[in-house]
């Protein structure tokens, strides 16, 4: 067993002028020609996925293709792509799920030189069009259902080539992705300037509004630079990742990789059991789980009574997670170092922490007191950051300094970096970037993240919250994290958030919102709650009680609070402080 490594392809991104080792998929093609038979992707098809029992001894069938035979795949989709007149430059909307063919459409599309776009799934159809408007997408790979949505978006309209993904008939369709992969014909790996755009991701983030990470030929390798000092791979591993960008990471590593046998944006009650079938069945060594997929996984083995030693290493992140939530999945997976990951669409990896640095740290002694943020640990190493006053608004060097801006030593400000592998721009939008980035003079670009944090004497940074959901309450800012923490320790609590509401004297009003298990007693609830804030000298407002905390739809693990202030406004929910 040898630990794979990045050495000999480091370059890749950083070639001057236009050079075909710019484009981003030399990795794969360094991976066909050193290790042509080596697994590249496996998968479950889902319509043989649901005949599966649940039973961990019924194995689940799987499919399989080799790095020489997955670049062969690509060649000749981007063959078959360029005889349909797509060119270098060109945007090219793939709506597909995470699987071969997805991975296949992306590379081939990259291969010529043009972007693959991904939109934001999870978009209203509004956002779609938004989105739609700032590419000028020339083509579409997607499924039929795809298609009929985007036919009623009249962004979409002048798109002149559409290629399906399986079945459906539809008169103007161009071709079909299943064809593509038959062709016998290629086109060489068209070379690029490394600041040229190969890939770009919308997001809508706090702001409701579509934008678009332009995610360049440099940034991409850049990123998997960063990814693979802290996630070092050998030949044996095999990795799961719940998350597409660790799919990419993977494939540039050379391992294998086996994709979730699971729809991401719809939770079902057998999701634990398939994920824990897969790493059982597939002998996993590391897999990448949103913190409610961990919390499911880990669960399930308890109820289950099962263990997963093969895994050597888990990565978790995109929302809070507590030292509960790792200390429980370490007692199922014996084997296993667990990294919590801090990281965004602009900027992975930002930070991390391991199980044991999360699990050793002295919590404080009173075991009702809980801690004032999220421990995300040391800042990665390739970054520069600093802290800042929270600005409501652009900020313009030229008219401030660094000196004004920056908060003291160890105080909570938005958190700000800077690195290779932080995404410079968004793609056409200039206002994203006036928003999100301080630009120096001499052309270097600040990410601002959003996220309200304080680095302790140890060097570990710990997020409070987020600049958009602060709350100003008579003048002192509140953070929601330590108090949606409490709320997550009150017995009958399923779900809480806190924050701000308009209120003439204190200017924003400190409420608390819970979703309840069935048979929990609101008042009760209610008296715990201010018994724990008091206790944390932590001011509560007001206290309501919802049939459900809207939560977002990637992780299902952190609270729309946009979309709980309209739930509250829309409508007539009982204060229980107040009302009762």
């Amino acid at each position: 067993m040898t630990e794979l490594s990045s050495s000999d392809t480091c370059n890749i991104g950083y070639y001057p002028g236009e050079d075909a080792r710019n484009n981003i998929i030399s990795y794969l093609d360094a991976h066909a020609a050193n290790m042509p038979d080596h697994p590249a992707l496996r998968w479950v098809d889902t319509r043989e996925l649901a005949a599966w029992d649940g039973n961990l001894e019924t194995p689940l069938p799987y499919h399989e293709v080799s790095y020489g035979s997955f670049v062969q795949g690509i060649k000749a989709v981007a063959g078959g792509l360029a005889t349909l007149g797509i060119r270098k430059g060109d945007r090219v909307v793939i709506f597909l799920p995470m699987g071969v063919a997805m991975y296949t459409a992306m590379f081939a599309v990259q291969h010529l030189g043009a972007v693959a776009v991904f939109l934001d799934s999870w978009a209203r159809r509004e956002h779609l069009g938004v989105s739609a408007a700032c590419v000028e997408p020339v083509a579409m790979i997607s499924h039929h259902a795809a298609f009929e949505l985007i036919n009623t978006i009249p962004e979409f309209a002048h798109m002149p080539t559409r290629i399906i993904a399986g079945p459906g008939e539809y008169p103007s369709y161009t071709a079909r992705l299943e064809n593509l992969f038959a062709l016998d014909s290629s086109t060489p790996l068209v070379p690029m300037a490394s600041d040229s755009s190969a890939l770009i991701t919308f997001t809508t983030g706090s702001s409701g509004i579509p934008k678009g990470a332009n995610r360049t030929h440099r940034f991409l390798s850049a990123q998997h630079i960063a990814l693979a000092q802290i996630l070092p791979y050998t030949t044996n591993d095999s990795d799961l990742p719940a998350f597409p960008i660790f799919s990419l990471n993977n494939l540039a590593s050379g391992v294998t990789t086996i994709i979730p046998a699971l729809d991401l944006a719809k939770p079902s009650p057998r999701d634990g059991m398939i994920l824990i079938a897969q790493i059982c069945q597939q002998q996993i060594t590391c897999t990448t789980l949103s913190p409610s997929m961990l919390r499911t996984v880990s669960a399930s083995c308890r109820e289950n009574s099962i263990t997963l030693p093969s895994l050597r290493r888990v990565i978790t992140g995109g929302a809070p997670i507590s030292r509960d939530d790792v200390s429980g999945f370490r007692a199922i997976a014996p084997n296993a170092r667990i990294l919590v990951l801090y990281g965004s669409t602009e900027v992975e990896p930002m930070a991390h922490i391991d199980d044991q640095e999360m699990l050793a740290q002295q919590g404080p002694a009173d075991p009702e007191i809980v801690e004032y943020g999220v421990n995300v640990g040391h800042i990665d190493a390739n970054l520069a950051y600093k802290f800042i006053k929270i600005v409501d608004g652009v900020i313009d060097l030229r008219h401030t300094s660094w000196s004004e801006l920056e908060v003291p030593p160890h105080a909570v400000g938005e958190f700000i970096v800077s690195g290779e592998h932080v995404c410079r721009d968004y793609f056409n939008n200039a206002a994203a970037f006036l928003r999100t980035k301080i630009v120096e003079s001499d052309g270097r670009v600040w990410h601002r993240t959003g996220d309200l944090a304080r680095l302790d004497e140890h060097n570990n940074i710990w997020v409070v919250g987020r600049t958009s959901n602060v709350i100003n309450r008579g003048e002192t800012y509140l953070f929601p994290v330590q108090a949606e923490n409490i709320l997550q320790r009150v017995q009958g609590v399923l779900h809480g958030a806190f924050l701000g509401l308009p209120d003439d004297d204190l200017k924003e009003r400190a409420a608390a919102v819970v979703e309840l298990a069935v048979a929990a007693n609101p008042q009760v609830v209610l008296q715990e709650a201010q018994r724990l804030f008091a206790k944390h000298g932590i001011p509560l407002d007001a206290f309501y009680v919802v049939t459900q905390i809207p939560m977002d739809s990637r992780h299902h693990s952190k609270v729309e609070y946009g979309a709980l202030r309209s739930q509250l406004n829309e409508t007539e929910v009982k204060d229980y402080l107040h009302d009762c």
